[in-house]
């Protein structure tokens, strides 16, 4: 078995599969390569058939992003798991960057690369940063560390971060399954959104950490971004986003620091049921959907927090440190 698994779960991705397909297999690393498709209806399937070396599994319906990936990630038995989005195009080095960085540093689960955000995969010049791994705020909405800002910014040293955006997340196996609930690593209830960050906040929970690398880079074609959501979203990912963000709190926020951060938390809600509201009706039936299933999630919850290694005031210093600063050099 390779010592990485790449898993890339695809729907309707024919105008980027392509090249990323072409990056990727010119990486100088021992890895293997397995799409996950969910029903594409374009030509995704047909490009993917062209690359002999990629395994190519095909699912009848649209089972979801993270359903997808727990298929991925139980066809192999890999020490690593690189989850990529069809999306992403890789530059050299990435795979091997990331396995010398997790092999010298045993507590990090995961490795966050440089996203460098690009309008197409074509594009050479990058716009600008597009993440270098993710953080948490303390009203729980997530955010990308270095979203936006310039490209020579970027961070020029490896750091423990929260996590790892689930566009290129590198993943210890083992702490995969230190994690998995009901033999699931993601979380099949989360759909699709927010499903990398619940991977994250179960992993610090856990006593595992992410790592920045800054010599795994990559070209990111960001779709969802901040201010785009009406535009970019369809009403069944909005609705998703919305439901997922208290299927977080739910499974992962210890209650102690729940009602240290409930008026950030709730003050948020205010904005996000107003935005509902006025802008996002369809968005409502989240709500329902958490309610209906609160006692699921209370069950996972029960299983997380019992399996908690981290002190809480190690977890408030993760979720308080504030948006993440430019090095002053």
């Amino acid at each position: 078995m390779p010592r990485t698994a790449v898993n890339i779960v695809t729907y309707n991705s024919a105008a980027t599969i392509g090249p990323c397909l072409d990056a990727l297999l010119e990486q100088h690393a021992d890895f293997a390569v397995t799409v996950i498709d969910n029903a594409s209806t374009d030509d995704t399937v047909t490009i993917v058939r062209g690359y002999e070396p990629v395994t190519l599994h095909c699912n009848t319906e649209n089972v979801g992003y993270a359903v997808a990936h727990n298929q991925g990630i139980a066809m192999t038995d890999s020490e690593f798991v690189l989850t990529l989005n069809p999306d992403v195009l890789l530059k050299p080095g990435f795979i091997a960057a990331m396995v010398t960085a997790l092999e010298s540093t045993p507590s990090a689960g995961m490795g966050a690369g440089l996203l460098l955000r690009v309008d197409n995969l074509t594009d050479e010049t990058p716009t600008a940063i597009d993440g270098m791994g993710v953080y948490m705020r303390r009203n729980m909405r997530q955010g990308l560390c270095g979203d936006g800002w310039p490209v020579e910014s970027a961070w020029k040293s490896s750091r423990q971060v929260f996590g790892a955006d689930g566009a290129a997340a590198f993943y210890r196996r083992a702490m995969l399954k230190d994690i998995a609930l009901d033999g699931n690593c993601f979380d099949p209830d989360f759909f699709i959104h927010k499903e990398d960050i619940d991977i994250c906040f179960r992993a610090i929970l856990c006593g595992w950490h992410g790592l920045y690398v800054p010599q795994a880079r990559a070209h990111h074609v960001r779709h969802f971004r901040p201010g785009q959501r009406q535009r970019v979203m369809s009403d069944d990912l909005r609705r998703h986003a919305v439901r997922n963000r208290y299927y977080l709190m739910l499974k992962n926020l210890p209650a102690p620091l729940f009602w240290r951060y409930a008026p950030a938390i709730f003050a948020y809600d205010v904005l996000v049921a107003g935005y509902i509201l006025l802008k996002e009706r369809e968005s409502l039936r989240a709500f329902a959907e958490v309610w209906q299933t609160r006692e699921k999630m209370l069950a996972k919850r029960r299983q997380i927090q019992a399996a908690r290694q981290i002190m809480l005031d190690d977890l408030h210093a993760w979720l308080s440190a504030g948006e993440p600063q430019q090095d002053n050099v």
